[in-house]
């Protein structure tokens, strides 16, 4: 009898460490792609930083042409009424503007709609990667003294630096508010 049950135990525990090892594997697969997924992020966030700079430029540049034009609009309605060019030119030149105006102005729109988007997408992906339950205020200190330390060492542009501080501001923000809601948990 306490054969036969020492088999019935031995052949349970065998079931028991095929399953062990099986989902032990499935974690280190899991933890294996979480920590490429992390890696993954940081990569692209970073790029985007830097490129998001330079699309902001070429944005700005866009937006100071519309700027441009419309005050071209402005001064050809001047020239109007103070009788320096008569009614077909003004037409004829109000209409061009306002067309390049249209157009440029619906290419700012796109533009600027598809960076947000990007952006957007982005931030997501880098809070989750983030993983902000385990983080504490003092990691997102340290965070920001890192971004710091590098921005005066001139390691990094002003304006990755106002990206990524805002960004880590916004992350501790998160965390003392997660810190707050597990404590009051608690009580």
């Amino acid at each position: 009898m306490s054969e036969e049950m020492l088999k019935i135990y031995e052949e349970l525990l065998k079931q028991i460490n095929k399953t062990y090892d099986n989902y032990t594997e499935q974690i280190k697969r899991l933890n294996n792609m979480w920590s490429d997924y992390k890696t993954a992020v940081s990569n692209v966030k970073r790029n985007w930083d830097v490129d998001n700079i330079l699309l902001a430029l070429r944005i700005n540049e866009l937006k100071a042409s519309i700027d441009s034009i419309r005050e071209e609009l402005d001064m050809l309605k001047v020239k109007k009424e103070l009788g320096l060019i008569d009614d077909d030119e003004y037409s004829k030149s109000s209409a061009e503007l306002t067309d390049t105006l249209t157009k440029l102005t619906n290419m700012y729109d796109e533009a600027k709609s598809k960076i947000d988007e990007v952006d957007k997408g982005i931030k997501e992906h880098w809070f989750r990667s983030m993983d902000v339950t385990s983080l504490t205020t003092d990691q997102v200190d340290g965070m920001i003294k890192e971004l710091e330390d590098s921005k005066a060492r001139g390691e990094i542009p002003d304006d990755v630096y106002s990206r990524v501080k805002a960004d880590l501001e916004l992350v501790k923000r998160v965390v003392q508010a997660l810190t707050l809601i597990k404590t009051e948990s608690k009580s």
